[in-house]
């Protein structure tokens, strides 16, 4: 399953729609390494066992002054699309910014992340949406 050009990031099978995403508004901090029990010696080495799964984290800001329909459109494509609502995850496609290509991974919607988003008239100020892989 590719990502089209007009796609940086999918949750589950919903696409987040580019047009919704504001100019500079999609941050990947891509392949995150973890160490295992790190420690820096009595002469100031630090020793690593650095872990072979990586993480990704994924933070999308949409535009301001989104529509209802726009931001509905949202929270109902990532809510139906969830593995385990308690845990608000999917499979996920994103635009690896360090590889530059897709890459896939099991990722959770930020268990703080808002989703009773503040409403503006009938507009909805920026919001980001961080998604964190496992």
């Amino acid at each position: 399953m590719a990502l089209s050009e007009n796609i940086l990031f999918k949750f589950g099978n919903y696409e987040f729609p580019s047009e919704y995403i504001k100019e500079g508004g999609y941050e990947c901090k891509p392949n995150q390494r973890q160490d295992l029990d790190p420690y820096t010696d009595a002469t100031g080495l630090t020793h690593r066992n650095a872990l072979q799964h990586t993480k990704t984290e994924v933070a999308i800001t949409t535009r301001a002054n989104l529509k209802w329909d726009e931001m509905v459109s949202i929270i109902q494509g990532l809510t139906s699309n969830y593995i385990t609502e308690a845990e608000r995850d999917a499979q996920c496609e994103y635009f690896d910014t360090e590889k530059l290509t897709t890459s896939s991974g099991h990722m959770y919607l930020e268990s703080s992340q808002k989703i009773d988003i503040q409403i503006y008239g009938k507009k909805f100020p920026e919001t980001t949406f961080t998604f964190v892989e496992y």
